[in-house]
C-alpha cells in the first residue's frame, strides 16, 4: 500500500517537473525556433496537449506554417472541464505542457470564458434536449450547417467509457451543455477574427474535433498533425484517416512492375500475421490474434450448419472516427446481431482482440448471457484454429480482419460503408441495415464465393505500405522498435531519440516536404524518404 502511495505521489511530481529528456527537447527547439512571430496579426492556433509524440511533428509543422503565413503560434486546450477540481488539474498539467510549445514558438495561449457563452449555451442544450428523439438523431445532428452530432456521440462513449448513449440520461444533457459552450465560444472567435490562418489539431474526433470542424465552416485550413500522419481537413474531407475510398484508384496509378512488386509484399506481410508475428505493420499491436497456440479441445461444433464469427470492436473508441456507419456504435450492431441469432439457424461465435479492456469484457459477458446461441470464443484462441476448423462467415464493422480472413477465401460482411476495404469487392458491402438483414437471412448465397484475389494484396499494401508513416523519421517503424515498442510514443522517452536522430540534413529534408504539402492543398501527406 504503501509502494502504491509513494508511486502516485511520483507520477504527479512527474505531470509538474521536467525530466531531463524534456530539458533536452525544449533546448533543441530553443535554438531551432530563435525567431519570434509575436507582433505579427495573423494568427495560427495550435492544440495544447500532452502527448509527446505531437509536440515534435506539431513543432517542425508550426514553424513551416507560420512562416507560409507570417503568423504568430496561438495555443488552446481543445476542451475545458469547467469544474474547479478539472480545471486544477488542467492546470497542473498544462505549467509544464506550455513550457514545451513555448519552446517552438507559442506565445499565447487563449483561455475559454464559461460565463460569455452559459446563457446561449443552456439555451440550445434545452433545445437539443426536447428535439433529440433518438440515437440516429444525435449522431446525424448539423447545427448551423456544421455537423458535429459524431462529435458528440463519440463524445459520450469516451467519457463514461460505456457501449451506447441514453438519450435520456443526465449525462447527455451534461454533454450537450459542455459541447454548446464550446460551439458558442469558436464559432464566435471564428466569426469575429479573419485573422486565423490556419488551425493545427491533434485528434480530430470527440469535443477535440469541434474547433476543426467550426474552423472548416469558417474556410479555415484545418491540419491534423502528429509523428506517424498529416492530414489536411476541409468540407470535403471532414475525417482523418479516410484515404480508403481512393485505395482503388491510386494503386491503379502505378506502374505495371511496381504493383507486382506492391502485392508479392503485401502477400509476404499478410503470410507472417498468420504465423504469429506482430509488429508487423500494426505497430500498436503487442498480441498476436494468429498466435500459434492451439487448443486441444475443438472450439467451433460438429454442426453442418453456417459457421459464423462476430468480430467485436471497442465499445468506446470512436465508433464514428472515419464516417458514420450503419449502426450508431458497435453496441448497436451487436444487438442486431443477437435479436437475428434467435431466429436464425446458424452456428454463432464471438471473439474479442487479446487486448480488449475490462469494461468492453463486461459487456460483452453480458451480451452473451442475454443471447443463448451465441458462443464467445476465448479471445486467446488462435483465428487459425478457427478457419481450420471451418468458419464461414464473419461479421465487422470495419475491422482489419476484413483483409485477413478474405485472404484466406472466407466471406466477410463490413456493417459500414466508411470502412477500409471498401473500394475493393473482395468483402460484403451493405448499403443500409435492411440490406444487411437481407444478406444474413440468406447467407447460403454468401459462403464459397471466391471473393479472394490479388484486390486483397493491393488493398493491403495501399492501407499499410503506401501510406506508410516515414514522415520525420526516414524509417518509423525502424525507430520505434529501438525506442521500446508503441507505447513509448507517448513518453518522454521519443524526445532523447528524436534529439539523436536530428540534424541539418534531416530538417532541411522535413521542412521542404511540409511546405510542399501545405502549398499542394492536398489531402494527406506523402512520405519524403521513399
Amino acid at each position: 500500500m504503501i509502494k502504491k502511495v509513494q508511486n502516485y505521489i511520483q507520477s504527479k511530481i512527474k505531470l509538474f517537473f521536467l525530466d531531463e529528456n524534456e530539458k533536452n527537447f525544449i533546448k533543441l527547439n530553443n535554438d531551432l525556433f530563435n525567431q519570434t512571430y509575436n507582433h505579427k496579426e495573423n494568427q495560427i492556433l495550435i492544440e495544447n496537449n500532452s502527448m509527446q509524440t505531437n509536440h515534435i511533428a506539431v513543432s517542425i509543422f508550426s514553424k513551416i506554417l507560420s512562416e507560409i503565413h507570417d503568423a504568430r503560434l496561438v495555443g488552446y486546450q481543445p476542451r475545458i472541464k469547467f469544474d474547479l477540481l478539472n480545471r486544477l488539474k488542467i492546470y497542473i498539467i498544462d505549467y509544464k505542457v506550455k513550457k514545451i510549445y513555448k519552446s517552438f514558438g507559442v506565445d499565447k495561449f487563449l483561455f475559454y470564458h464559461k460565463d460569455n457563452y452559459l446563457s446561449l449555451a443552456n439555451n440550445l442544450t434545452n433545445k437539443l434536449v426536447s428535439e433529440i428523439k433518438s440515437k440516429s438523431d444525435l449522431l446525424n445532428l448539423v447545427i448551423d450547417n456544421i455537423k458535429v452530432g459524431d462529435l458528440i456521440y463519440d463524445q459520450y462513449l469516451t467519457e463514461y467509457k460505456v457501449p451506447t448513449v441514453n438519450i435520456n440520461s443526465d449525462k447527455l444533457r451534461k454533454i450537450l451543455l459542455d459541447f454548446s459552450i464550446l460551439f458558442y465560444y469558436w464559432k464566435d472567435l471564428f466569426s469575429k477574427k479573419k485573422n486565423i490562418k490556419g488551425l493545427v489539431i491533434g485528434h480530430a474526433c470527440y469535443f477535440t474535433g469541434v474547433s476543426a470542424r467550426i474552423a472548416i465552416h469558417f474556410n479555415i485550413p484545418v491540419y491534423q498533425v502528429n509523428l506517424q500522419n498529416i492530414y489536411y481537413l476541409s468540407k470535403d474531407n471532414l475525417f482523418p484517416s479516410s484515404e480508403f475510398h481512393t485505395y482503388s484508384k491510386d494503386f491503379e496509378k502505378l506502374e505495371i512492375n511496381k504493383k507486382k512488386k506492391c502485392i508479392s509484399e503485401a502477400r509476404e506481410r499478410i503470410k507472417l500475421i498468420f504465423e504469429g508475428q506482430t509488429n508487423i505493420d500494426q505497430l500498436y499491436i503487442k498480441n498476436s490474434a494468429y498466435n500459434k497456440n492451439k487448443s486441444s479441445k475443438k472450439i467451433l461444433a460438429n454442426k453442418k450448419k453456417i459457421k459464423i464469427l462476430i468480430a467485436s470492436h471497442s465499445f468506446y473508441d470512436s465508433p464514428n472516427g472515419t464516417g458514420t456507419n450503419l449502426f450508431s456504435d458497435f453496441w448497436e450492431w451487436l444487438e442486431f446481431l443477437g435479436k437475428l441469432s434467435n431466429i436464425t439457424d446458424y452456428e454463432w461465435y464471438i471473439k474479442t482482440h487479446p487486448g480488449i479492456g475490462i469494461r468492453d469484457t463486461k459487456t460483452i459477458d453480458d451480451f452473451v448471457s442475454r443471447y443463448k446461441k451465441i458462443v464467445l470464443i476465448p479471445n486467446l484462441v488462435s483465428h487459425n484454429q478457427l478457419i481450420e476448423e471451418g468458419i464461414n462467415i464473419v461479421l465487422t464493422v470495419y475491422g482489419s480482419i476484413g483483409i485477413e480472413y478474405a485472404s484466406k477465401n472466407i466471406t466477410v460482411i463490413n456493417a459500414s460503408l466508411n470502412n477500409p476495404h471498401i473500394s475493393y469487392d473482395f468483402n460484403i458491402h451493405p448499403k443500409s441495415r435492411e440490406e444487411l438483414n437481407d444478406i444474413l437471412r440468406s447467407l447460403n448465397n454468401y459462403i464459397n464465393l471466391n471473393l479472394s484475389s490479388d484486390d486483397v494484396y493491393k488493398c493491403y499494401y495501399m492501407r499499410y505500405l503506401y501510406h506508410n508513416q516515414n514522415i520525420f523519421f526516414s524509417d518509423f517503424k525502424s525507430a520505434l522498435n529501438q525506442l521500446g515498442g508503441y507505447e513509448e510514443l507517448f513518453t518522454s522517452k521519443i524526445y532523447d531519440k528524436w534529439i539523436n536522430y536530428f540534424s541539418p540534413i534531416v530538417k532541411t529534408k522535413i521542412e521542404i516536404n511540409l511546405k510542399k504539402f501545405i502549398l499542394s492543398g492536398e489531402y494527406k501527406i506523402k512520405s519524403n524518404w521513399n
